[in-house]
């Protein structure tokens, strides 16, 4: 697996990557905030890639064999914490592999250490995976996410705030 990482739209190997990895996307829904064809609606990635909110952060591309494997990023939210996994995709042959936890997440923790906290936040319509997080922090079953890996569970819910003018459902990891 290569990590690459990606500030702009200036590696142009690496957006050539993302960007025929997330034309073959099929989730309906996630059209307007990933595909290219949509890179003038402010939620798109590839608008928000443009726009530098990765400045302050980086923004990760797996390749696998040539291969679009899936994609997360991070930025500041503020002087304390970072926003972990923003605009993550990972296509549907990946999603069982772990590639974000094994690949990127460790990244985003050692490259966000001025950071006090790191949220990992959900949409609503992604609210089962902040369930998860609430279920593993009391000790319960998470279902298929049972068998996620250790760096996610330093993450607590700590429920909802606005996050880019957005509800979100967030996860927190506090640095100690």
């Amino acid at each position: 697996m290569i990590v690459h990482t990606i500030k702009d739209l200036s590696n142009y190997y690496v957006i050539n990557l993302l960007s025929d990895g997330l034309r073959n996307m099929t989730e309906v829904r996630l059209l307007e905030n990933y595909h290219p064809d949509n890179k003038d609606n402010p939620a798109n990635l590839f608008y928000i890639l443009k726009h530098g909110r990765f400045t302050i952060g980086n923004y990760y591309v797996l390749e696998n064999n040539g291969e679009y494997a899936g994609s997360a990023g991070w930025n500041r939210l503020d002087d304390t914490t970072a926003l972990a996994l923003v605009r993550a995709y990972i296509p549907l042959k990946f999603r069982t592999t772990y590639n974000m936890a094994k690949f990127i997440l460790p990244k985003i923790i050692e490259e966000s250490k001025d950071h006090q906290s790191i949220w990992i936040t959900c949409n609503h319509y992604n609210k089962t995976i902040y369930d998860a997080f609430t279920n593993l922090s009391n000790g319960k079953s998470a279902g298929m996410f049972n068998q996620w890996p250790d760096n996610y569970k330093k993450f607590k819910p700590v429920g909802t705030k606005i996050v880019n003018n957005v509800l979100q459902y967030v996860a927190e990891y506090k640095r100690e």
